[in-house]
């Protein structure tokens, strides 16, 4: 299962996404880090479903490729572009305040 990652450094109590390329030391004070881990939940497997499917119609786009859906193409394409923006906002938002609470129990 996909995770959502933050990194929590209790020395200056910052909460963070994690990146990544990010290997757990904190960003501003270079101290140890922890990482917390939250499960993604059908917003993020939505936003990855919608991404995937604009993948595809921008694919067909750049490949000239016919569907035979006519201008209806671009509305799926950007319809799903922006479907994922939005469960992406949802997922992170949802995650974040997961991460919040269960710093909350750790400090």
């Amino acid at each position: 299962m996909e995770r959502v990652k933050f990194i929590y450094c209790p020395e200056c109590k910052e909460l963070r996404p994690k990146s990544w390329y990010h290997y757990g030391d904190c960003i501003l004070c270079g101290k140890k880090s922890m990482t917390i881990k939250i499960p993604i939940s059908i917003f993020g497997y939505l936003m990855y479903a919608f991404s995937a499917v604009g993948i595809i119609f921008v694919s067909y786009e750049i490949a000239d490729i016919q569907t035979g859906l006519g201008d209806l193409r671009l509305f799926i394409m950007f319809g799903a572009i922006i479907a994922a923006l939005v469960f992406s906002y949802i997922e992170t938002s949802r995650a974040t305040e997961l991460a919040v609470e269960k710093v909350g129990k750790v400090r």
